[in-house]
């Protein structure tokens, strides 16, 4: 793990998606990857132009014509080595066609932004992508709006800026997968695999502050020995831990920035329909981290 076969970048026109957009053909040339662009289509839009008697296919016709030229000027006129993106053009809810050309294409993973530019183009807002973090039953690589850019596209090559691929972990059910993953970009990438684990900050009572101080500090110490013990289960990459206390998603945040990591790679717990909604500390990281996030569901 990886490589991946086949990646989804769905847009919306905006620089905050060709952000994304780059970041998905680099990979896609890395991995030797299929690369499927999307845009999605209101269905207001549609009627609106069958109305004025421009016919039923205008409003596709004019996305397709404008994300050939997005392609070309955010990838192609940048890296003509790149090999041609599949363009989609789809109309309905945008998460639901987003997961539904995701299954149709055999997608091993979605490439996204977390935002989008408003007004009819309201595609890729956060609820979106949270909406695609829900569902989705493949990875997911988020971009946050303030992502710097990790990839340069030109060269024969595109030249990757990830120093670090940091790994929070939990030590639940997915934690293999997502070190197998987070070790195999690493290797992919020639970066330093971090691994951080929190454990959480207890309020307590005033009598009680030493006693939890001290259980903090041996819980400390033991997820310490079994950090130690994951690194070296990935002995193709070279690798570093961190262990501290907090607030899981704040701390994350805080080392992935001090740490200068290029990207985030950790696992969705509470997936599903059985809680409707995200792992809440990847969503709350993705919300307070400038570096893009490899979401793993779980299975």
């Amino acid at each position: 793990m990886p490589s991946f076969d086949s990646i989804l970048c769905p847009v919306d026109f905006s620089e905050h998606s060709a952000q994304a957009l780059r970041l998905a053909a680099g990979l896609a040339a890395q991995q030797r990857a299929r690369l499927t662009v999307l845009t999605v289509a209101d269905p207001l839009l549609v009627d609106a132009a069958a109305a004025a008697h421009y016919g039923g296919h205008f409003v596709e016709e004019e996305s397709r014509r404008e994300l050939e030229q997005f392609v070309v000027s955010t990838v192609t006129s940048k890296a003509r080595w790149t090999r041609p993106a599949d363009l989609v053009v789809a109309t309905g809810p945008p998460q639901d066609e987003i997961l539904d050309c995701a299954r149709r294409l055999s997608s091993d993973l979605i490439v996204m932004g977390t935002h989008g530019v408003g007004g009819y183009r309201k595609m890729l807002f956060g609820s979106v992508t949270e909406r695609v973090l829900r569902h989705s039953t493949v990875p997911v690589m988020a971009t946050p709006l303030r992502a710097e850019e990790v990839v340069t596209l030109s060269g024969k090559a595109p030249t990757f800026r990830i120093s670090t691929v940091l790994a929070p972990v939990d030590f639940g059910p997915g934690t293999d997968r997502q070190v197998r993953m987070a070790a195999a970009l690493a290797a992919d990438f020639g970066a330093l695999l971090l691994f951080v684990h929190v454990v959480p900050e207890l309020r307590a009572l005033t009598r009680l502050t030493e006693a939890v101080a001290s259980q903090a500090q041996t819980r400390l110490e033991r997820i310490r020995s079994e950090l130690t013990a994951l690194a070296s289960r990935a002995p193709a990459v070279k690798s570093d831990f961190h262990a501290t206390l907090g607030v899981p998603a704040d701390e994350i945040a805080r080392v992935a920035v001090e740490r200068h990591a290029g990207l985030i790679v950790m696992g969705l717990t509470g997936h599903g329909a059985a809680t409707g909604r995200p792992g809440s500390v990847a969503y709350r990281v993705l919300g307070e981290t400038p570096v893009p996030v490899l979401a793993i569901p779980p299975g």
